[in-house]
């Protein structure tokens, strides 16, 4: 099965400082998520957004997520969540050092 991409943004309506300390306070939890292989987390200060990119072993794993109570955290607490997820293009990803796995 090809891995999967959730990527995640929304409005950042906090300071980054204070947007930091809360995300390093809750990192640990994704570790639990099954089928999550790595999250990077992302803040574009100048346009107030903020997210994270995810890589999942596969779609269902990835949409599991996406309907999970952690989604839904978020989507209760913040303002304009967005949330995609694509398949991987996995040989040209490759091609280009992405750091997948199977």
């Amino acid at each position: 099965m090809r891995n999967a991409i959730v990527q995640i943004n929304f409005d950042l309506t906090v300071p980054a400082a204070e947007l930091q300390k809360h995300a390093a306070q809750i990192a640990d939890r994704f570790n639990q998520v099954d089928g999550l292989l790595w999250k990077i987390w992302i803040v574009n200060e100048s346009q107030q957004i903020t997210g994270g990119i995810y890589l999942f072993e596969n779609i269902g794993k990835a949409q599991t997520y996406v309907d999970s109570d952690i989604v839904a955290d978020l989507r209760r607490n913040w303002t304009n969540v967005e949330v995609k997820v694509f398949d991987v293009m996995e040989e040209p990803s490759r091609i280009t050092k992405a750091p997948l796995t199977l």
